[in-house]
């Protein structure tokens, strides 16, 4: 009898350990999806479609979204529910957001244009779903460091290219397009301020990665940091600029006490950056003339009388009139462009909306103005809710971690969310820089989610050892 019970359940451990191994394998392949999407998805455009720039991209992330979600199920079918059990503070929050966004879109004014987006944009429902899809994605996958690291540096090397070409860019030996814009350099990205909110995210990153490496890795990562720094100026976006400036501030002390620099490796950091430099200054157009044009454009966001602030302050005006008439579920997900014209013209002077009255803008240039105009004000809420929930975890994490390598990278990941939180602002989301800020925060969640149960493990563990 004693070893009918023993044969008997064999099976059922055998069973266990193959659904162990399953996800197992499904968490390894979804997280080198989710790294392979970091590398490679910034860098998708195709001269084939008339929108060359933002299809592409929307395309791939919704196939990799599909055959993440598959691989999730696949983890979670076979046990694997830890790294993203529910969270109340903040899952409660992103559901709230994720049925605000449901309920705008049925109630929407225009369905079809809810549910896509505006042309050249789509950010509409699908878009909603398909970030916080990555969130969880991210979340369920990537809450350790050696995954972390490899996400990093798949963030960093996908820049790295996108600022490179940038330049490529402004030097005029751009063999595709051949043009810069008023000057302004957009990359793979396809938009000056898109591109800004980019690199935005992706410099503090990188810039997360020196402390770990050695002396000539430092030195690459530096000359790769230095390309984005100056990618990110030729943008010329007042946005980009105020999200670095806080990014910058949130990482610069932590890296410099992290790297406790000898001579010899603040040596290999600096040579690179002074080529990086000089690379610049000798394919750009006269170095005076650009550090005119930055300084000019950087200077002009407190004018009120320049004509893009007066643009801005025009798109915000219909924006809030908008939130304002459908203030608990919106008009529905991007509907501004549809309603413009009936705000314009009763909220602005006739001067200015006769000025306006050439543009469909797109959106107020305002994420939070756009969310409540197409969701309402419950789900800006909401969007808030799951931003403070994101920094109180990952804050918390920070200051209860001895790790030195984690810390730095819950405080890249902060300064990161935190830089492209202050560009929203300023903006139009678009689907690359608000695709990697959900995957961000998500990563984020992982990591520090992951500490938390460390921590508690040790607890107990210090526990039993007093019993």
């Amino acid at each position: 009898m004693y070893r009918a019970s023993v044969l008997g359940a064999l099976p059922t451990r055998a069973t266990g350990t193959s659904r162990s191994l399953t996800g197992a394998g499904a968490e390894r392949a979804l997280a080198a999806l989710i790294l392979a999407s970091c590398l490679v998805v910034p860098l998708l455009f195709t001269i084939a479609l008339q929108d060359s720039f933002v299809l592409p991209k929307v395309t791939a992330l919704r196939i990799i979204g599909v055959v993440g979600l598959v691989l999730l199920a696949v983890r979670l079918a076979a046990g694997g529910i830890r790294k993203v059990a529910f969270l109340w503070h903040l899952d409660a929050a992103v559901l709230a957001f994720l049925l605000l966004s449901v309920l705008a879109f049925a109630f929407s004014i225009d369905r079809s244009q809810s549910l896509n987006g505006e042309y050249l944009q789509y950010q509409g429902l699908t878009a909603i779903l398909l970030y916080v899809g990555f969130f969880y994605l991210a979340r369920a996958s990537l809450g350790d460091d050696r995954r972390l690291t490899l996400l990093f540096a798949s963030i960093a090397a996908g820049a790295t290219v996108v600022a490179g070409y940038a330049l490529i860019q402004k030097a005029g030996f751009d063999p595709i397009w051949g043009y810069t814009p008023r000057g302004r350099v957009f990359s793979s990205i396809g938009q000056p301020n898109a591109l800004a909110a980019y690199l935005v995210l992706a410099i503090p990153i990188c810039a997360s990665l020196i402390p770990k490496s050695q002396p000539l890795a430092r030195g690459a990562i530096a000359l790769c940091l230095a390309l984005m720094v100056t990618a990110l100026a030729l943008t010329l976006s007042r946005g980009g600029y105020m999200g670095f400036a806080l990014a910058a501030t949130i990482v610069a002390v932590p890296l410099i006490r992290s790297l406790r620099l000898s001579l010899r490796s603040f040596l290999y950091g600096l040579v690179p950056c002074l080529a990086g430099v000089v690379l610049v200054a000798s394919v750009a157009q006269p170095i005076s003339a650009t550090a005119a044009q930055f300084w000019d454009r950087a200077l002009s966001s407190g004018n009120l009388a320049e004509g893009s602030v007066q643009g801005h302050l025009d798109l915000w005006s219909v924006g809030a009139a908008i939130a304002l008439d459908y203030p608990i579920l919106g008009a529905g997900q991007e509907t501004y462009p549809e309603l413009f014209g009936r705000y314009r013209d009763v909220t602005l002077a006739p001067s200015r909306a006769r000025v306006m009255s050439a543009y469909r803008p797109e959106s107020p240039h305002n994420v939070y103005l756009a969310i409540a105009a197409g969701s309402g004000f419950p789900a800006l809420a909401a969007y808030v809710a799951v931003l403070v929930g994101f920094f109180y975890m990952v804050v918390r994490a920070i200051k209860a971690t001895r790790s030195e390598w984690r810390r730095m990278a819950l405080v890249a990941l902060l300064a990161a969310v935190a830089g492209h939180a202050s560009t929203d602002m300023f903006m139009t989301a678009e689907v690359t820089g608000s695709w990697l800020f959900w995957l961000l925060m998500g990563a984020g969640v992982g990591l520090a989610r992951a500490k938390s149960g460390e921590q508690a493990e040790l607890g107990n563990a210090r526990a039993a050892v007093g019993k």
